[in-house]
């Protein structure tokens, strides 16, 4: 079965609200073997909310649409919907009742308007919505599934779970497949190179395999798809096996797995201790280091500082260092500088200048090194770029 998913709301598009329903909703899709080809998100407009189910209705099987069932004169999903399929809206019994019904519970004074909530499009069922005044609906129609769904996140989700999921499985009845995916998570290689090892994999259908490009990473998904979990992951597994066989020194991770955890992992079980030293980011690496459990045992310190004077005098530096902006020698003194001073068996230094966009990364190991690197974007871009650049820089030397 194809779906395509319509989200109104014109607050949508301007972004002032997030869409948390789009991904609760994919994620419900992909358990019953759904494929969900497109995703559509229309401001408060008849005209192109009728053009966006008439184009959805030409490419999918079901089309599901979010919002637009309040009493409001922007409440514009089922008028759409009607006039798409040219059929009449009328007042149903059911969903006056539970309209009613909500105002009744909380003793309020229901509004002349909210009786729109209770008109459906002929042929129309009702979905029930216990937490609001807006029935959600099912309408079978030329073949084709439509299903309405208010778009409170609290009144979405549960009706989709309550009553979407089943009545969904019960229709795809002995077809009913599941989509699975599992994402490996790379760093040290960049996509084209990725594509090149790859090879045929990339155009491998079922399981697929999809790189993103991320932060000075790269994550691979596989998704596939099957008739159970068990055989599905099965799948998964194999095409795991052959993109390990090829890019297992670039893998640091999986599914929800970040680059500080693999770090603290590698400095783990070579058991060794790290002391960092951030003039360019402020802490921030740290930050992502100690937010990983059992990082007590293999952090010894770390200074976030640009405070030059005081860097010179704790990590017996030459304060002229600081003052003929060689970085690189820089960077390099303040590694060896705090492995000297803590006794850590790695020392780590990032500085550099924001104003030309470079960073620097030093590291104090079995031997000394720098890495420059160009960095572009605000302040808070590079240094999230710099910090990511830094642990994929010490995951790597780790590895």
């Amino acid at each position: 079965m194809k779906a395509e998913v319509i989200f109104t709301g014109t607050e949508l598009l301007l972004g002032q609200i997030l869409n948390t329903n789009a991904q609760y909703l994919q994620q419900a899709l992909a358990s019953i073997g759904v494929d969900l080809y497109y995703q559509v998100t229309v401001g408060d407009n008849l005209s192109r909310i009728i053009e966006a189910i008439q184009q959805a209705r030409a490419r999918a099987d079901l089309i599901i649409i979010g919002g637009g069932l309040g009493p409001t004169e922007d409440d514009l999903s089922k008028e759409a919907l009607a006039a798409a399929l040219n059929l009449q809206l009328k007042e149903n019994s059911v969903a006056l009742k539970i309209v009613e019904r909500f105002f009744k519970q909380y003793g309020l004074k229901m509004s002349s308007n909210n009786l729109k909530q209770a008109l459906l499009p002929e042929g129309a069922r009702v979905i029930d919505n216990p937490a609001g005044t807006a029935p959600g609906i099912v309408l079978e129609h030329n073949q084709k599934i439509y299903i309405l769904l208010p778009g409170p996140p609290g009144e979405f989700k549960r009706m989709l779970e309550k009553e979407v999921l089943p009545f969904l499985r019960k229709r795809i009845g002995k077809n009913l497949m599941v989509i699975r995916s599992k994402v490996l998570k790379l760093t040290g290689i960049g996509e084209a190179a990725l594509d090149e090892k790859l090879g045929e994999l990339l155009h491998s259908s079922n399981p697929s395999v999809a790189p993103t490009a991320k932060l000075s990473k790269v994550h691979l998904r596989i998704t596939a798809k099957a008739q159970n979990n068990t055989t599905a992951d099965q799948m998964i597994e194999n095409m795991e096996e052959k993109i390990r066989n090829k890019l297992n020194d670039f893998i640091y991770g999986v599914n929800e797995d970040t680059l500080a955890k693999a770090v603290i992992k590698q400095l783990q079980k070579k058991n060794c201790r790290l002391s960092l030293v951030e003039v360019f980011t402020g802490g921030y690496i740290n930050h992502l280091l100690t937010s990983i459990p059992g990082h007590k045992n293999y952090l010894d310190l770390c200074i976030s500082t640009s405070n030059s004077e005081k860097l010179a005098n704790l990590l017996h530096i030459a304060p002229d260092l600081f003052k003929q902006n060689n970085y690189v020698e820089l960077a390099a003194a303040l590694a060896t500088g705090i492995k000297n001073y803590t006794n850590a068996d790695i020392g780590f230094a990032i500085t550099g200048s924001y104003q030309e966009g470079l960073v620097y990364i030093g590291t104090a190991y079995k031997d000394s090194s720098v890495k420059k690197m160009q960095l572009w974007g605000s302040a808070h871009e590079m240094k999230e770029r710099a910090a990511t650049t830094s642990l994929s820089a010490l995951w790597q030397m780790l590895k």
